[in-house]
């Protein structure tokens, strides 16, 4: 099931977006559902993280397009953000969110598939790696792949990643559970590293870059092990 969602102040507009997806659904066959938005403002109002595309206006009668989507990345990285708009020179504008891409209005059918396939496939290659993690109430999605390592500070859970710290709810043995599938391994109680950012191993310390971990003595074999399956043999 992929989730949509638009968002345009036009109604016209709207219609026809709606109109190419169900087209394109029906062609493909594929599951949908497809949340419609008015203004910017309801969409982060109500946004939860879980929607897998989101086709985005850039001029609207109550906010900006661009700076909807600023407040988008800060909550998710992953999700597809498609820009539309009759002017064409808000494309390059697109780069500073991490668009996927960009339609120009009246949107027809031809351009709107290539850019629909081009969702999709972007959506199966992150949907498996999507951590949620929940934050003051709200919900992040993070990447597996961007996760360096995580660890139990107080009574929340510190995860490291190349876009930033983000602190959440949780316990260590459930983030472990969850990344395991994604070479994460546990060092001690209170921290798991990604087996793809571990650098060395000395005695009981695990190097990722600059950043240092203690090792438990009784998982250091099965730490050892890991990086060497990891590494393809050696460490």
């Amino acid at each position: 099931m992929i989730r949509i969602a638009i968002v345009d102040d036009d109604a016209d507009d709207l219609k026809l977006l709606q109109s190419n997806i169900e087209r394109f659904f029906q062609s493909s066959g594929g599951e949908y559902s497809l949340f419609a938005f008015s203004d910017g403002e309801d969409l982060l109002y109500r946004y939860d993280g879980s929607y897998d595309v989101i086709f985005l206006d850039v001029e609207m009668r109550w906010s900006n397009g661009i700076d909807v989507a600023r407040s988008i990345r800060e909550r998710d990285r992953d999700t597809a953000l498609i820009f539309i708009s009759r002017i064409a020179q808000y494309a390059v504008q697109g780069y500073s969110v991490d668009a996927l891409d960009y339609i120009l209005k009246p949107v027809e059918y031809a351009s709107f598939e290539k850019k629909m396939l081009k969702a999709l496939h972007h959506v199966q290659r992150h949907r498996a790696h999507r951590i949620r993690i929940s934050q003051d109430g709200d919900y992040h999605w993070l990447s597996s792949d961007a996760i360096r390592y995580v660890e139990v500070y107080g009574h929340a859970l510190i995860y490291h990643t190349e876009e930033g710290v983000f602190r959440a709810t949780g316990t260590i043995s459930a983030a472990a559970e969850e990344l395991a599938p994604f070479h994460f391994i546990q060092c001690t109680r209170f921290s798991l590293v990604n087996l793809k950012y571990v650098t060395g191993i000395d005695n009981g310390t695990i190097y990722l870059g600059q950043d240092a971990l203690p090792i438990s003595r009784r998982r250091r074999k099965e730490i050892v092990d890991a990086l060497l399956l990891y590494n393809g043999g050696a460490v």
